[in-house]
């Protein structure tokens, strides 16, 4: 019994030295720069905010895919599941967005092949700033920086109002022009 624990423990060990260190898994792998963050950051900017064919079929991998319960809920699709499953969905529904300005607030980690960003857009009718939550996957399969993976949340209900919609809660009413309180009941 002590001859297979020690055998079982001296296994564990080589094959652990066997392993090579966290370092040279990383030195191995193509990590991002924080420059290359701040140019891939400009491009999801675009992408978003003024998007055009070009860039996305540049800059988006082929295995793309993009989750926002945000947008989820707008286009009345199940929460937790893609916005949009493939590059060809994500362009076709960008292609229809008008320009507005989405201005990076700040670029807050930036890891070997993720970058985690906050910003804003004040836009439209209500001219209200909604904040948002980004978070990119990168990928450099084809040997130059892509997006593969696109993960964002804001607030829906200011960006709501800014594209010209309302809503109701607790017995008001929000609108572009402001709030209207419902009839008190006798």
């Amino acid at each position: 019994m002590l001859f297979s624990t020690i055998l079982a423990a001296a296994s564990l060990a080589s094959s652990a030295l066997a392993l090579p260190s966290l370092t040279e898994r990383q030195t191995a792998t193509t990590c991002l720069t924080k420059p290359e963050a701040t140019t891939l950051v400009g491009i999801y900017q675009q992408l978003i905010a003024n998007y055009s064919d070009t860039l996305a079929t540049q800059y988006c991998s082929e295995d793309f895919a993009d989750y926002s319960d945000s947008i989820n809920t707008f286009l009345n699709q199940p929460l937790g599941g893609a916005t949009f499953a493939t590059k060809k969905i994500f362009m076709d529904a960008q292609e229809l967005n008008p320009p507005f300005p989405l201005v990076v607030d700040s670029i807050d980690a930036v890891d070997c092949t993720f970058i985690t960003l906050r910003w804003h857009a004040t836009f439209g009718e209500a001219m209200k700033p909604s904040k948002g939550i980004t978070v990119l996957e990168l990928t450099k399969a084809t040997g130059a920086w892509q997006i593969k993976l696109i993960d964002t949340e804001f607030n829906a209900l200011t960006w709501l109002l800014d594209m010209g919609g309302s809503y109701i809660w607790e017995g008001s009413t929000y609108s572009p022009t402001g709030v209207t309180a419902a009839p008190a009941t006798p």
